[in-house]
């Protein structure tokens, strides 16, 4: 799921610490036993590369990386670089060895004898459980970090200055380091050149002002809790939280990589070979350009590019894990890009749902099909014409209004039988018995129509008769009007 609220999709089956990002003791179970692996592999292979070290050959040619770094810091090594007494480092590794187990003993307790979630434990433990929306208490969490990166760094600052000192590569000697430069102003001046520091009270006065503002500022997030503005502005979740801790182990990735690549002083030339070139064609690269190394590359040369190109990919995972605390899925846009790379092809097969996911989809998400190019018939049976509202049916058989199929009423047929119905019978005489219960006589129900035979006889009509005035009457008038009269009636 999304770490910015629970209900969203799962993780994948490979995304494995994903499984308890809610529950805060198997997270730290999953942390105290990758500690105990980082701790097992240094010691290891401590003890490994100071059985195969060749003291007749030079350091950076032997393809190691942990006893230069112990180098460095003084432990074991004489003058010009050489080690010269190798219990220093036995013991360095055997101490991590012991450590790995201390911390893998712990990771088992709290596996076995704690609950998945803190939140279910009492007393003080369940004052470790947290929330990724609990602003507060991840504030707590930085800070108990922050308060042990500067501790770190003041160990540092007390082995130079106490416990045998740091090796100095411009005196070729290991030396104590009793006046730190703490000047505020020449500290800052290395703002724009930071990586050419060239002195060891430098170096060890600007430890000494990291483990302060470290140790000041984890105290400051112990008991301060983020103001609203922080919180408004940073993503409190576990995809935001990984994605600002991916992005700081980048930028350290990167400085390290300068580092090694260009200074002699952090990284001497006498256990990392000499300094290199960056060159950019496709993508950048340190390389030897002194070509000392003829037979293969110098453990400043991969040491320094794989700082570098480790730290692309810690870049590359935070932006990952930004953009999901944001709430973009970048496999939906992914998906949609592809279905409309095919919506604009010519191709006449566009898939518009997706095949892995066939369950019902909000309706904002459903694509349908393109209009076809002709349509599809509205019977099971083609006709013969394309025009369907204003011509007659042809070549198709007229629904019957009697039954159809046994159903008396029906609202359309998509088939039609090729038998004749009709709305009624020929006349036939029936049973009076079967249909009234009396006689054996048979009956018709209603008579055919008879046919006369030859010219039909029909009386002849009565001629029309008009209306005659009476003869009595001896006027003139009158009588001429019926002498002219009478011939009309006649006719």
């Amino acid at each position: 799921m999304y770490a910015v609220n629970k209900t969203q999709e799962q993780y994948p089956w490979w995304a494995g610490n994903a499984r308890f990002i809610d529950l805060s003791n198997t997270f730290i179970v999953a942390h105290v036993a990758q500690a105990a692996l980082i701790m097992l592999w240094a010691g290891a292979f401590t003890l490994f590369e100071l059985a195969v070290y060749n003291p007749d050959a030079p350091m950076y040619s032997q393809g190691l990386i942990l006893l230069p770094h112990l180098a460095t810091q003084g432990w074991g090594v004489g003058s010009g670089g050489a080690i010269a007494d190798t219990f220093p480092l036995v013991a360095i590794g055997a101490i991590h060895i012991v450590a790995a187990g201390v911390l893998a003993g712990g990771a088992y307790f709290h596996r076995t004898r704690l609950a998945p979630s803190l939140a279910a434990e009492g007393g003080r433990a369940a004052k470790f459980h947290f929330e990724w929306n609990d602003s507060k208490k991840l504030g707590l969490i930085l800070g108990h970090h922050l308060v042990f990166l500067g501790l770190g760094a003041l160990l540092l600052v007390i082995k130079a200055m106490a416990f045998g000192g740091l090796y100095d590569a411009n005196l070729g000697e290991v030396r104590l380091v009793t006046a730190p430069t703490l000047d505020v102003g020449t500290l800052f001046s290395y703002r724009t050149h930071l990586f050419d520091v060239n002195s060891l009270e430098d170096l060890v006065g600007g430890h000494i002002y990291v483990a302060v503002l470290l140790v000041l500022g984890g105290a400051w997030h112990i008991l301060v809790p983020p103001f609203n503005w922080v919180r408004q502005r940073f993503l409190f979740s576990g995809d935001g939280i990984l994605a600002y801790s991916l992005f700081g182990i980048a930028l350290a990735g990167f400085a390290a990589s300068y580092y090694c690549g260009f200074n002699t002083l952090a990284y001497p030339t006498e256990f990392y070979g000499p300094p290199l070139a960056l060159k950019s064609a496709l993508l950048p690269y340190y390389y030897d350009p002194s070509g000392a190394m003829e037979s293969g590359y110098s453990a400043r040369t991969w040491l320094a590019n794989a700082h570098f190109y480790l730290a692309f990919f810690f870049l590359q995972g935070g932006l990952w894990h930004y953009q999901r605390a944001m709430g973009f899925d970048l496999g939906k846009a992914v998906a949609n890009w592809r279905q409309n790379i095919a919506a604009t092809s010519d191709s006449p097969a566009l898939v518009y749902q997706n095949p892995v996911r066939p369950e019902p989809q909000p309706l904002l998400q459903v694509c349908y099909e393109a209009p076809q190019a002709e349509p599809a018939p509205l019977l099971a049976m083609e006709q013969a014409f394309a025009d369907f509202l204003y011509q007659p049916s042809r070549g198709v058989e007229p629904p019957s209004l009697a039954t159809v199929n046994g159903v008396r009423t029906t609202l359309y047929q998509t088939h039609y039988q090729a038998r004749r119905q009709t709305f009624y019978q020929s006349p036939a005489p029936v049973e009076d018995k079967a249909r009234f219960g009396y006689g054996g006589r048979q009956e018709r129900l209603y008579e055919p129509p008879q046919v006369p035979q030859g010219k039909a006889a029909y009386p002849t009509p009565i001629s029309a008769v008009m209306y005659e005035p009476s003869q009595t009457r001896s006027n003139g008038a009158h009588s001429a009007s019926a002498e002219t009269a009478a011939p009309l009636i006649k006719a």
